[in-house]
This record gives structure tokens, sequence and C-alpha cells, in this order.
């Protein structure tokens, strides 16, 4: 592909990053934003790997399901309780819709040796792997008959096809995406590109075309010099080995101010929770947090518990060290949104834990409840209960079209729940009146007295400061628990290094922080036995105003907010008390839903840097 020069494109595409940041509303429109629930990471059976698992649907059936209607999946017929609002196919640019297309006698590849070597290793995924994964994934050569441009671009305008037929603006969103896919050495260093429409690139980039995410920055700002805008959300961290949140860059280089904006501006979001285990941080890391362990893939049950730089895997790390490279370089390459997806590679975004049918194709669709509770995954190494029915995105938007959620993305007003739909939001402001939450036109009040989620807390000009006030509300879902708490978690620099503090800001019922600090648990009225609960403790609602009490006004610091469910049973716990089977032994039989907002990032001024009016 032609390369036009860094500069030239990096000059072109901020003029179009900024035009595009401010969005298409009026300056009324932000109070009557409303919140939308979407998945940005699905893959069908146009994925090498869903095909080569025996998932058989295609993006069609992911639109239907997403928008309620039942689907087959594996000889039964499933169906969403909720419909979302929103999805992204995000298929592998990789061989993308390949091993569907050679397994078949009667397609492209018929006369040649695919279809009957395809056809007879479809249940044997680990083969399948090792002929396909080296060459599209980890930088060898590719198979030459399978990454023909004209192959590639038919079968990138059939996931472009099948979005444009099923949006429905207004009630139902379809954004064209895909999943640019390398693993280097075995790393996940995965993107998921999401594109604004309504023009498109005419083929995707993918890991054959380069391992490196500066060449895929570099797809995407000569696509937004010719008007075709995305956004790039880094996944799967948590399997990166610790490279996708590095010090340096893919060379080995330290990172310069330019090049952590270039990567700002162009993966403005982190995906935090997903079927492969959450990606916000680890108990060895944050050994005050009581909440740290949730939903963890076990790396030593992997085999890939070699010696890694694991921190550089999980985002509140990574908040860190966009402080520190930005105290040293004055840019923060990790000045992202927060957002959540499931990665399922079934077709089918099924997040909800009591109406899961299973993420991975053949080796947990739920036809087999027994093997499904039992059995070792073989892409994970480890228990296939392991893996989670997560995640969710939530956007602030005003309308549900793609040019309003692609704003969202952007500006990141956006969160990541677990699988749940808690209405979340967070504002930040510097003279928000005391009781203004309790207010009815409290919300606009707040977009015009400060910053929403994702937004940048300037220092009001010629004022003495005090601790910004956080003004936040979580809604519950009405179809999963009550509200236990609402915590504001603390990054910041301090003496030349990065800090964390965990604040129980809100929570229910009538609780008191013992000697230690700790507000006591919420309870637990689930019924191991039926898989039910109560819900007779929590709160269906939390609202209120938090100020900082440790603020000092010389430290950049970044705030999100964690919002927990009370416990409710997992997904695997009810599948077996559905089926009269035992237990999963390998993980806990409930869990604490969540919802993370997408942070505040406040930065000191200094010398001559401009400031807010006050």
């Amino acid at each position: 592909m032609m390369i036009r020069s860094r500069a030239t494109l990096l000059a072109a595409a901020s003029a179009v990053l900024v035009a595009a940041a401010l969005g298409t509303e009026s300056p009324a429109a932000p109070a009557a934003r409303e919140v939308l629930f979407g998945d940005l990471h699905l893959h069908t059976s146009m994925s090498f790997d869903a095909a080569a698992a025996g998932t058989t649907t295609m993006p069609e059936d992911s639109y239907r399901f997403a928008l309620g209607a039942p689907v087959q999946y594996f000889g039964r017929t499933v169906q969403r309780r909720a419909p979302l609002d929103f999805l992204a196919v995000t298929d592998h640019s990789e061989y993308l819709g390949i091993v569907s297309q050679a397994a078949d006698p009667a397609g492209p590849f018929a006369g040649t040796k695919w279809p009957a070597l395809i056809t007879r290793l479809l249940d044997k995924f680990q083969q399948l792997l090792a002929i396909f994964s080296p060459g599209g994934f980890r930088g060898e050569p590719p198979i030459p008959e399978f990454v023909t441009p004209e192959l590639i671009r038919t079968n990138w305008q059939r996931e472009i096809d099948a979005a444009q037929r099923y949006y429905r603006p207004g009630k139902f969103t379809t954004l064209v995406a895909y999943e640019w896919s390398p693993m280097p050495g075995g790393a996940h260093m995965h993107r998921n590109v999401i594109f604004r429409g309504p023009r498109y690139p005419e083929v995707p980039f993918s890991a054959v075309d380069s391992m490196k995410p500066e060449d895929l920055w570099r797809y995407a700002e000569g696509n937004r010099v010719r008007g075709i805008d995305s956004v790039l959300i880094p996944h799967n961290s948590n399997l990166s080995e610790g490279l996708m949140f590095a010090f340096r860059d893919s060379a080995g280089n330290e990172m310069t101010r330019e090049y952590a904006q270039r990567r700002m501006e162009n993966e403005r979001l982190v995906e935090i929770s997903q079927n492969k285990g959450s990606s916000e941080t680890r108990p060895e890391f944050a050994p005050n947090d009581e909440f740290a362990g949730y939903e963890l893939v076990n790396w030593a049950a992997r085999g890939e518990a070699k010696s890694v730089d694991l921190r550089g895997g999980y985002v509140r790390e990574a908040y860190k060290r966009g402080l520190q490279i930005q105290a040293r370089t004055g840019g923060n390459p990790f000045k992202m949104g927060i957002v959540g997806g499931s990665d399922f590679h079934s077709g089918l975004s099924s997040a909800e834990e009591a109406n899961f049918p299973g993420g991975l194709g053949a080796s947990d669709a739920q036809s087999d409840p027994a093997r499904v509770l039992t059995q070792v995954n073989p892409l994970m190494r480890s228990a296939t209960t392991v893996l989670s029915a997560s995640g969710l995105t939530g956007v602030w938007a005003t309308r549900n079209d793609r040019e309003s959620i692609f704003d969202a993305l952007k500006r990141r007003e956006v969160f990541g729940t677990s699988g749940n739909r808690i209405r979340l939001r967070m504002f930040a402001g510097w003279r928000y009146a005391k009781g203004l939450t309790g207010k009815s036109d409290w919300v606009s009040r707040a977009y015009a007295g400060g910053v929403a989620m994702g937004g940048d807390l300037a220092a009001p000009c010629g004022t003495r400061l005090v601790a910004p006030v956080l003004l936040l509300q979580a809604v519950k879902d009405p179809n999963t628990g009550n509200l236990d708490r609402m915590q504001v978690v603390k990054v910041w620099m301090q003496d030349g290094q990065p800090r964390e503090r965990i604040y129980d800001a809100l929570w229910s019922g009538k609780r008191r922080p013992g000697a230690d600090g700790r507000l006591p648990p919420v309870g637990n009225s689930v019924d191991l036995k039926t898989a039910t609960f109560t819900n007779d403790i929590g709160a269906a609602e939390l609202k209120g105003e938090w100020r900082d009490p440790d603020f000092d006004a010389r430290h950049a610091a970044i705030y999100y907010v964690r919002v927990l469910e009370v416990p409710t049973p997992r997904w695997s716990t009810y599948l077996a008390v559905r089926n009269n089977l035992p237990l999963s032994k390998d993980v806990p039989p409930t869990i604490q839903e969540r919802a993370w907002s997408s942070p505040v990032f406040y930065t000191p001024t200094v010398g001559n840097r401009s400031c807010a009016a006050s």
C-alpha cells in the first residue's frame, strides 16, 4: 500500500480528529443524551477461529439475535431476553471469511485440497490453528491463495452489506468494524477498528499487512484524510504478556511526546472486560483493593507463566504508566476511555448470566452441559468455566444512530460493564453546588459546570484550587441485582511515583466503614441450590456528590468510577442447577457484576499552560 509522509498525514488527520471530536450535536444537546447499550466486539463464522470452532452463524444472524430474534445455535434455539441498542461485528481481518469458504466443496476453493482437509479438521481446533495461525497472526508468510485482494474485498463487502441491511437509525445501530489481530510470540496485541461511516475503506488492514500498531495507526490516519474516521480499541490486554501498555514502542524505543500523542489520538478507548476475563487489575498489583480478583485468567494454568511484565497488560496500571510518561514527555499515550465487549466467537452477543449459550463455538456450546462444566477449554488451556459471560458498552448519545454513537466513543463519554445494564454517570467540576444531584435539572447543570466522563478537567484560571467535586449516579439493571456501592478509583503522581487509592463514595443500606476504613460487605442472598437471589439487599439507585479528601493541585490525577452489584449467581451456576449437575469447582458460584466509567483526567497548570475559564 502507498504510504504518505507521517508529517503530512498527522497534520491532515489532526484537523479531522478535532472536527470529529466536536460531534454533530447542537450546543443544547448534552443534557438530552440517553444511555444506549451494545457490544463492540463479536465474531461470526467469518472469523477463521470461530469457523474452526464449528460456529456457523453469519453477521446477519448476529444482528437478528441482537435485535431480540431467535437464532439456531448448535441445535438449540437461543434468544436474548433484552435486545441491544447497537452492535459491531468485529471479525478478524486475517483470512476474513476464508475457513468457512474453504470448507465448502462448492465454494471458491472447489477442486483444491482445502475442502476435504478443513472439513476433516473442523473438530480438531488446535490442528487448524497450526495451519492458519503462523501466517495469519504470527508474522510468518501467509497462505497465498487465502490473501488475494479480490477475495479480501469480496468478503469485506459482505460484512458491510450485512451491517447496512440491519441498520435501523433511531432503533438499532450496526457499526461496520473488524479486528486487527497480531500475536507476536503468542502475545495478544489485538485492536478492534470501529468506523463512523458512511464511507469505508476498500479492504481492512490485517496482521498479514503488518504486526506493528504504528502501521495500523498510519492506515487509520490515511483513511481520515479521505474522510473515513475510526477508533481503535485495544483489548485482551490481560493476554498481551505485558506488551499492550509497555513503556516503549514496538521497536523498543523510548516514547516521545509526539508518539504518545499519536497513540492517544488513535486509541482513545480500551476494553476492560470480556469473555477472556477482566483487564482492570490484579490482587498482586492492588493488594488494598478487595475487589481486584474479579474474573481473572489464570496464567499458570494456561502454560504461559513465563517471566513477563504482566503489569503492562492491565488498564489501571496503564493509567499509572501514562502519567509517568506524561511527566517525562508531556504526552500521555494511555489517556483511554473504558468500554466492555464480549469477544464471543459464537456470533451471538449473549452476555446475560442466566441466559448464556456459550461464547466460543463447539467447545462451550451448552448442548452438553456436563462437558462444559468439567472440561479444559482447548483455546484457554484451562477450565471452560473460567470464561466470562461478559461484557457490554454503555454510551451517552442523543440518538441511536452511527454518528451519535461514534461521537460518544470519540469523546469517551462511554463506560464498560461486565454484561449487565447499569446506567452509570459521572461528572467532575470545581464549583458544583452542594446537593446538586437532588435537583431536577442536575444533568444540564453538570454539563454546564464541568466535564462528563472521558473529559479533561482543566484547572480554573487565577483560582486557588480546592478538590474537584464528582457527581455520581448509578441505576440498576432491571433484570439483575441491586447495587452494592459506587467506588472512586484514583490514580495520581506524587514524588515522581504513581499511586492508587479506592474510595467507597456511595453505598446502599446503613453500613458504616470499620476501624480499618473498609465498608462491610453488602451481604449475599443467593440460594445455590436453586440459583436464585431475593434482591432484598442493595439499592435500585445510588446518586450523590463526592469530593477528593486527598487532593493536591500539584499532582496529575485520573478518576474513574467502579459500580458493584450485590452478589448474583454466575452463568456456570445457572447452567449446573438447570441441569441438576454439581457446581463448577474451578470458579466461584457467585459474582458481583460491575460497571466501570471512563475516567476524568486532571493535569496541573504548568507555566503558561492554558487554563479553563472560571
